[in-house]
């Protein structure tokens, strides 16, 4: 088995589930780990990291799927297993697939690969791997400088709350500057909307009784009031057991009223 291989292909793998510029190097100090944490992973310390990793994706997608073929197929397209990869043609050919039908299906894989609900769980498990690598390796850091990382944070939420109702100081004074402006704009246009509201709302009723009378669908400027026959409904249970000795059923047929709705006509 070749690390360097194996490494290769799980960052290839990385960027398909993340994106193209996500790699092991770069998730890594997303996950909160410092470079110096990181260099001290690197060489032989990082390959158990791998191994665990890989053994997360093996056991969700066989949870995921119940096939074991998932993951052998994602394995040998990256190779994970430390192998040279290979193409999905090749693949398909070793397992007996035709080459559309292992396409299909390794592009299954990758959606859920893809999902969000995998891409939380790996990193969640991607973390707690590296934690306890570290641990093992007795890289634990000191008490002291995680209290300065937390002093540190205590200055940046400060200054953060400090800009924040300086904010909303200003923000609260520009709107009690033009606070009168904006009442008395909605105090001259609040009638003519109100008024147009309700002018629109008795001309649609108009339109709608109208088109009932008509009865048929009319179009005009952007709308089409659509003119729909009332829904033609049958009791299933009284026609079944009166069909059983009668031919006529018609009795049984009962017919719902019209109904007008308005839409909005796209021309050309």
């Amino acid at each position: 088995m070749d690390i360097k291989t194996q490494l290769s292909g799980l960052d290839e793998l990385l960027a398909v589930i993340y994106g193209n510029d996500v790699c092991l190097s770069t998730l890594l100090p997303e996950l909160g780990f410092e470079q110096i944490q990181i260099e001290q992973l690197q060489g032989a310390s990082l390959e158990p990291v791998v191994a665990q990793f890989l053994e997360v994706v093996h056991k969700r997608l066989t949870n995921d799927s119940g096939k074991d073929t998932y993951y052998q197929i994602l394995s040998r397209r990256y190779g994970l297993d430390g192998e040279p990869p290979q193409q999905l043609s090749a693949i398909a050919e070793e397992h007996g697939f035709s080459p559309e039908y292992l396409r299909q299906l390794f592009e299954e894989i990758i959606q859920r690969c893809r999902s969000k609900t995998w891409q939380t769980e790996l990193k969640k498990s991607l973390k707690h791997i590296v934690v306890a690598q570290l641990g093992k390796m007795h890289a634990r850091p000191a008490r002291e400088h995680v209290a300065a990382k937390l002093e540190r944070l205590s200055n940046l939420r400060g200054a953060a709350e400090v800009a924040r109702l300086d904010y909303e100081a200003k923000r609260t004074e520009i709107l009690r500057q033009i606070q009168s402006e904006l009442d008395a704009l909605d105090s001259e246009y609040k009638p003519v909307l109100e008024a147009a509201e309700e002018n629109i709302a008795a001309l649609e009723n108009e339109i709608k009784t109208e088109v009932l009378l008509y009865g048929e669908s009319v179009s005009g400027g952007m709308y089409r009031a659509a003119y729909t026959q009332g829904r033609v409904s049958w009791d299933n249970e009284g026609m079944t057991k009166y069909a059983a000795s009668h031919p006529d059923v018609l009795q049984f047929r009962k017919q719902g009223q019209p109904i007008v709705s308005l839409r909005v006509v796209n021309k050309s």
